[in-house]
This record gives structure tokens, sequence and C-alpha cells, in this order.
């Protein structure tokens, strides 16, 4: 009867597969580490964090209109991509979503419009 080969195993004695799960385990808790980093400090940009407008938090604004508009400030592109999906387009000349929340935008100087608080 032949022997079986034992699994193979490194200087240290442990096996190739125990490696590789340490090694997984270390990538995952850098990109969780990284993720979570970016999670805690995404939208400060230091001490001109730019807010939503005061209409945004009005009692007649939908109850997310600060949250939206937060959005937009901080991802004006992704808005841009996205087809104003209200109709609104047509009246008001909106060209993307981002037009129901911000009329104009130079740097830190942003002039909101009131569309989509209601």
């Amino acid at each position: 009867m032949a022997k079986k080969n034992p699994k193979p195993t490194g200087k240290s004695g442990l096996s190739t597969s125990v490696w590789i799960a340490i090694s997984a385990g270390l990538i995952f808790l850098g990109i969780a580490g990284g993720v979570l980093g970016w999670v805690l400090t995404r939208g400060e940009s230091g001490p001109s964090v730019i807010k939503p407008p005061d209409f945004a938090y009005a009692s007649a604004a939908p109850k997310r209109a600060p949250e939206a508009y937060q959005f937009a400030i901080d991802n004006p592109d992704t808005l841009a991509q996205i087809p104003c999906y209200c109709g609104c387009g047509q009246e008001a000349g909106h060209k993307s979503n981002l037009d129901c929340f911000i009329k104009s935008r130079q740097s830190d100087d942003i002039v909101f419009d009131k569309h989509a608080a209601g």
C-alpha cells in the first residue's frame, strides 16, 4: 500500500490553506478599514463643509429633502447623468436631475433650486 502525501506546509509548519485564510482575512480587514474610513469622513472637506439650504428643512418639504440636497451637493456629477424624471424639464428647462437641486455652482458658492423641496 502506498503512503499518502501529507498536506504541504511552509517553514513554520502551517498548511498552505491556513496561510491563504490568514492572507484573505488581512486583505478583508484592510478593505473594510478603508471603506469605514471613507464612510466616516465623506463629505468633510475641512471647515467649509456645504450644508443643504434652510428651505430643505421646512415643514412643507419632504422628510428626506435635506438628505437629498446633501447628496446633490456631494455628488453633482452623478445627478448630472440622471435625466429629470418628474417632468419639470419641459417646464423649468432642467436638463438633468441635478437641476432640480442646484441652479448654479461656482466651487463652494451654490445657488439652490427649491424644486426638489416640494
